[in-house]
């Protein structure tokens, strides 16, 4: 038997192991995670049969379940929603579009870090909700107001995350690229733009979260989509409504995150290893 053919057996069983250890992983972590959501149920169903708790404050999730099934099988629930998420996502992809080029631009041209910093130094820690009766005596109570508030909330987040990410670009690394004829554009678009592709995915994974929960604050103050149904209905103590309401809200925000870990998974896997 060769030497080779000696590697080549000692390998196999390292690589088979490994694989099988991150089944075992990640099956362990997928039962922790309903074994979590089984005993909060448990308690939650016990509160509301043993009555610790009123029925007009926490229904039963009996009862939360129903009313979800209701409201998806009369539609009410897919218009209110799809409201909430077009304002959201207008807000974050018009944050992006805006957001990337300005933090590239940063990284690249000492101008624009003098000229763009002041205005992220102060604009990002603004708390933007407090711009809502601005946004709302500028734009009016429907949705330009609320997607320019998402596109003021959001759009920071991706201006530091495409900035710190063409930061980690070595000097050096530019330099031996345009020694070797590489042109300003293919600079950008071969190395520049690609190794930023994690800190943006990060960028979003920050931005669609905040876009949502900013879009939900709004509806709640200004009215329309999902924020002003929670608002309603805890007004007239429909508490199972409220309680679908924030489930489905939970839901989205949990879909929103896992696609764009999944994104991560496929298009900057390398940024990890």
């Amino acid at each position: 038997m060769t030497k080779a053919n000696v590697l080549n057996g000692a390998q196999a069983p390292r690589a088979t192991d490994s694989a099988v250890a991150k089944r075992t992983s990640d099956g362990l972590r997928w039962v922790e995670r309903w074994v979590a959501l089984a005993v909060l149920l448990t308690v939650w169903q016990a509160a509301t049969y043993y009555g610790w708790v009123r029925a007009v404050f926490l229904p039963s999730p009996a009862v939360v379940v129903h009313t979800l099934w209701q409201l998806v099988g009369t539609g009410e629930l897919f218009v209110t929603l799809g409201t909430s998420l077009w304002r959201a996502c207008a807000g974050v992809a018009l944050a992006a579009l805006v957001g990337i080029p300005a933090g590239l631009l940063m990284a690249e041209s000492r101008f624009a870090r003098w000229w763009l910093s002041p205005y992220i130094a102060f604009g990002f820690p603004l708390p933007k909700i407090a711009l809502i009766p601005v946004f709302t005596a500028w734009f009016g109570m429907d949705s330009l107001s609320k997607v320019v508030l998402v596109f003021a909330t959001c759009v920071f987040p991706f201006i530091v995350a495409a900035h710190a990410g063409a930061a980690l670009i070595s000097q050096k690394l530019r330099w031996a690229a345009l020694s070797l004829g590489t042109t300003r554009g293919e600079l950008f678009r071969l190395i520049l733009l690609p190794a930023t592709v994690p800190s943006m995915l990060s960028g979003l994974r920050i931005a669609l979260p905040i876009g949502l929960i900013t879009v939900f604050t709004a509806e709640m103050v200004t009215g329309g989509g999902l924020g002003e149904a929670i608002v309603q209905a805890q007004r007239y103590f429909q508490s199972p409504q409220v309680y679908a309401y924030v489930i489905v809200t939970m839901i989205v925000g949990y879909l929103a995150d896992a696609g764009i870990a999944a994104l991560q998974r496929r298009f900057a896997a390398w940024a990890t290893e």
